[in-house]
């Protein structure tokens, strides 16, 4: 796969702007269950007859496209993604529309990097003559399924890694978001070629029709149970996966927080909590803090809620996002009517059914048994925790909340972990996905660094190079000269022991020395440069006796 191959000629942009308005887009028109199987096998015949993504070019040209699509349409967007849940259209500008633009444009800065070959270095003496390296072929059709909380980032954000790296894309948005879905699917399918893009739309149906087809990998992002059933569906045709998966993840604030420092750290916990409502995947879904800051803590966080972030809120209030569905606000409101804590911001009486409004709420004084720390909340709700012991309370997150998604440590001494003990030691014990120190949920919109999750929170990475990586698959090709089988025939039949001894020099670094004896720490940096030099000129040398001698 070279940057080369099969070049294109330059296509111009063809997108159209898309009205969000009731009578054009109307209720989600779901795919016909009958035509998905010849959507699916369509994109596969297109993909081994036609190709076209070979092209590089091609590859550019279509995340041109979709870059001008998405550009064009974003007010259309933002009201679609107000229709559904009552997204501000500056929230939806921020944490979806920008990022998506700057991941399309890094990506395609990036491309004719990614995909050039890449030598592999320290071969054996039988191969130093010969090219070998790595090169990064498409997999083929991929199913990307993507959920209502930010559909239009974590959408793209499949597609573009999916479609630099050469594969056709079949694409499943939420059926919770009926507006945005019907937009999207109108905006993608007219910006890019028939032949490499077959949008779905539906809900379970639908969605268990794709899983019955074959793909060459799946990504899904959203919660646990869906991505156990299409791991275990996947696993019978062996397609891989990409899955990411949320959880439960803590905020933890550190004993050496100075009072100076509180209300910088309660703005940015409330902001990487209430954000979408707090429907965000690696939202801090609960505040470990110290015993001794636990009061300061929640005064300064219910002074930031109340009168800095959330004045006057109230459900018609355009900057509030609310809860995607009923099912959701009813589980969000039971979880309020149990909990054992405290609810001092917000009120949770002022919650409004009919639009499925919930306003911030700090629970104080929870505990690890109370309702709001069973699982992972994705609302706007933030429990807060005291502790007295650290390592009791690392011990209580592994035991109940295990690999989650994101972490956030939060100090007043350095960011370090080389120069922080305490930060150090939680990133050492907690294994998430992503972790960030004195602030929250960034990490995600960076596009070129890996986003995904480990362990209960999912596994696989994307984003930029990282997307690009996880889409392909990485094929060593090994360019072997017929010449060279006289080099070559200590490997043949009869074997003899002066034959065995010259293919093992052959294979063997430094003439078969090593530079660690059996007992002492071995050298952290390799062996050194003298060792290095005299061994592999003693190799050479003795390889060229064998040979001579065999």
């Amino acid at each position: 796969m070279a940057e080369g191959i099969k070049k294109v000629s330059k296509q111009e942009t063809t997108v159209k702007k898309v009205s969000t308005s009731d009578s054009e887009t109307g209720p989600l028109d779901y795919t016909p269950l009958k035509e998905i199987s010849f959507g699916v096998q369509r994109l596969r015949d297109s993909f081994v007859k036609e190709n076209k993504l070979s092209s590089v070019q091609f590859r550019l040209n279509q995340l041109r496209n979709l870059y001008f699509a998405i550009k064009d349409n974003g007010e259309a967007i933002s009201r679609a993604l107000e229709k559904d849940f009552y997204r501000s259209p500056t929230e939806t500008k921020d944490m979806e529309l920008n990022v998506s633009l700057a991941e399309l444009v890094h990506t395609m800065a990036n491309l004719h990097k990614w995909v050039k070959k890449e030598p592999v270095k320290d071969v054996p003496f039988s191969l130093k003559n010969s090219p070998v390296y790595v090169e990064r072929i498409p997999l083929g059709v991929v199913l990307i399924i993507t959920p209502f909380n930010y559909p239009l980032f974590l959408s793209l954000s499949g597609i573009i890694g999916a479609l630099a790296a050469g594969n056709s894309v079949v694409m499943k948005t939420s059926e919770l978001t009926p507006h945005f879905s019907q937009l999207f699917t109108e905006i993608i399918t007219s910006a890019l070629d028939p032949d490499i893009y077959y949008a779905v739309n539906g809900a379970v149906p639908e969605t268990t029709e794709l899983l019955n087809q074959k793909f060459d990998k799946i990504m899904y992002t959203g919660n646990n149970m869906v991505g156990t059933i299409i791991a275990k569906k996947a696993a019978e045709t062996l397609t891989p996966v990409i899955l990411e998966l949320g959880g439960k993840s803590p905020g933890i604030i550190l004993d050496d927080v100075k009072d100076k420092d509180l209300p910088t750290i309660a703005r940015r916990i409330a902001w990487g909590r209430f954000t979408n409502a707090g429907q965000t995947c690696v939202a801090v879904d609960y505040v470990l803090v110290p015993e001794k800051l636990r009061e300061k803590f929640v005064k300064e966080l219910t002074r930031v809620v109340d009168e800095e972030f959330f004045v006057g809120l109230n459900k018609d209030n355009k900057s509030y996002t609310h809860i995607i569905h009923e099912r959701a606000f009813k589980s969000l409101y039971k979880m309020l009517e149990t909990t054992s804590g405290t609810i001092v911001t917000g009120g949770y009486k002022n919650a409004d059914a009919a639009t499925r409004y919930i306003p911030p709420l700090i629970v104080d004084g929870a505990t690890w048994e109370d309702s709001t720390m069973k699982g992972e909340i994705f609302g706007p709700i933030l429990p807060i925790v005291s502790y007295a012991n650290l390592d009791r309370a690392l011990s209580e997150v592994i035991t109940r909340h295990d690999t989650p998604l994101a972490q956030y440590i939060f100090t007043s001494g350095s960011t370090a972990p080389e120069k922080n003990a305490l930060v150090a030691k939680i990133a050492r014990t907690i294994r998430s996905g992503g972790l960030m120190i004195n602030d929250t949920i960034l990490h995600v919109g960076l596009a070129n660094a890996p986003f995904g999750g480990i362990g209960e929170s999912g596994y696989g990475a994307y984003h930029g190079w990282f997307s690009f990586r996880n889409f392909t698959h990485e094929r060593t090709t090994i360019e072997q000269p017929l010449w060279k089988d006289i080099t070559l025939k200590s490997r043949y039949p009869p074997y003899s022991d002066s034959k065995s001894n010259l293919a093992e020099a052959a294979l063997l670094d430094y003439g078969g020395k090593v530079w660690f004896g059996r007992k002492g720490n071995v050298e952290m940096n390799g062996p050194s440069t003298f060792f290095s030099v005299w061994t592999t000129m003693v190799g050479v040398a003795t390889i060229g006796y064998l040979f001579v001698t065999s």
